[in-house]
């Protein structure tokens, strides 16, 4: 009588730290996280990743994307490295400067549409439609208070990024993301950017304003 080998079938390899591995590549962290020397961390960051994606809801498509692309690698990278010894102050600065120039790309697009005649009609458009579709109901509550020829001003009065992060007691981290849209609004050719209250500083509203320059 003959016995055959059980064989047993072969798992395929497990995807899922490769695929956190882009999310975190994909992501406004990815110079802080492409920066580090140190392979241990990274692989840390990327774990910390795993278990965030994990622990929060993500079937709102809206909101999932503000937390894969900016809130929850900035937790994952913030929490890893001041787990590790680095101070506070030196992670937020390093989560700063990749956000930072992150939003330098879409700086400089605004600034080349800036110089096109009628500009600030099409900016109205742009801004709202942007709002609209990017920072909903789900997670934002914004109050129109003039739309105009010549301005649009609102206030945001809750803010998802505020939330999350202090949901994860790193309120500190807020602010980078608001000093984003200065980056982003502050020099369009012909427009003024304005802002004097921001949540992220601890503001209860966060008052933005853009006038048509004469």
């Amino acid at each position: 009588m003959t016995h055959k080998k059980s064989v047993q079938k072969k798992e395929g390899p497990v995807k899922i730290k490769t695929d956190i591995q882009k999310i975190m590549r994909r992501s406004r962290l990815v110079g802080a996280y492409e920066d580090l020397n140190d392979a241990g961390l990274k692989k840390e960051i990327v774990s910390r990743l795993e278990t965030l994606l994990a622990e929060n809801d993500l079937n709102d498509k809206m909101l999932a994307g503000h937390l894969k692309r900016s809130i929850l690698p900035a937790i994952a990278f913030h929490s890893a490295l001041t787990g590790h010894g680095y101070e506070k102050k030196d992670s937020a600065e390093r989560i700063r400067s990749s956000v930072i120039n992150d939003a330098k790309s879409s700086a400089s697009f605004f600034q080349v549409l800036g110089k096109i005649p009628f500009f600030f009609s099409l900016m109205r458009v742009m801004v709202k439609k942007g709002i609209q579709l990017n920072y909903g109901k789900s997670g934002w509550d914004f109050v129109w208070k003039r739309d105009d020829p010549e301005a649009i001003v609102w206030d945001c009065r809750r803010c998802f990024y505020a939330d999350v992060f202090q949901k994860y007691g790193m309120p500190e981290l807020t602010e980078i993301f608001c000093e984003s849209d200065d980056v982003v609004y502050g020099n369009i050719p012909g427009v003024r950017w304005g802002r004097t209250k921001t949540i992220g500083k601890g503001d209860a509203v966060c008052d933005f304003s853009l006038f048509k320059e004469k």
